[in-house]
């Protein structure tokens, strides 16, 4: 029986036929949508970003963004996408090669992850530029009906009680539930509710919209490292951040304007 014939490595040829086989249109875009499907699937980052790129579509649609921002957008969130896309690529391929600790192999996953910060970092700013040099989102704004400011030592003392309240309140649900440690872990994410409680007291006190997004975009990269690090699921970030938001309602939209008296 003859030998097959070998390529170009020594492999014989039939093991290489698929390398080299023709691909129709058709086939090439199937393979690429399983890879997409798959890191939706598989990764909750993909996922989580998936939900807020839809949220700021809907909140573009709904304010009327203008045709060239909303391009903008659209640039800014698909390189997120496809950051964490080669992010998850490289992983595989990284525990493909190396079953064991390599400090290399750490760079590799640790730069991978970088390029999704700072792809995250890049869509925010955008989206910041975007939303704050939209007219009828500063018409909104303006129209809210906000309480007095409480001086300076007052809001300090609200933020200060904020902090108190929520450390006290994760605290005892991480002890009920018997999730996680009082700094990480748990079933809420503690630091995104304190970035969120910051963010929103920002928002209450300056009453700025450029500051208010600076404040909502450290929030949210809060909230992207806790992801990232694969602390917290995207369902404890959402819920903390709910919190550190209501939290700070509770405290300065009152009646009243504040709790203090």
């Amino acid at each position: 029986m003859p030998e097959p014939k070998e390529g170009p490595e020594g492999a014989p040829s039939e093991n290489l036929h698929w390398r080299y086989e023709r691909k129709s249109v058709l086939r090439s875009f199937r393979y690429a949508w399983d890879g997409v499907l798959f890191v939706f699937v598989t990764q909750s980052h993909m996922r989580t970003h998936a939900a807020v790129i839809a949220l700021v579509l809907l909140g573009a649609w709904g304010l009327g963004v203008a045709s060239r921002d909303l391009l903008q957008l659209l640039v800014a969130m698909s390189l997120v996408l496809i950051a964490e896309m080669i992010n998850t690529a490289l992983e595989m391929v990284v525990d493909m090669i190396e079953d064991s600790y390599n400090p290399h192999a750490k760079t590799i996953k640790d730069i991978a992850a970088g390029a999704v910060l700072v792809a995250s970092v890049y869509a925010m700013a955008v989206a910041g530029v975007v939303f704050f040099n939209n007219e009828r989102l500063q018409q909104i704004l303006r129209s809210i009906p906000y309480p007095e400011r409480p001086d300076r030592v007052g809001a300090m003392v609200l933020v200060v009680l904020g902090v108190i309240a929520l450390g006290l309140f994760i605290g005892y649900l991480k002890y009920r539930t018997r999730r996680g440690a009082f700094w990480r872990g748990g079933i809420v994410s503690g630091h995104t509710a304190l970035g969120f409680l910051i963010a929103t007291s920002i928002a209450i006190l300056t009453r700025d919209l450029a500051v208010t997004l600076l404040g909502v975009a450290l929030a949210m990269l809060i909230s992207q490292s806790r992801l990232q690090a694969r602390i917290h699921s995207p369902y404890e970030i959402i819920l903390g951040a709910l919190m550190g938001i209501i939290v700070a309602v509770l405290l300065f939209l009152w009646p009243q304007g504040y709790l203090i008296p």
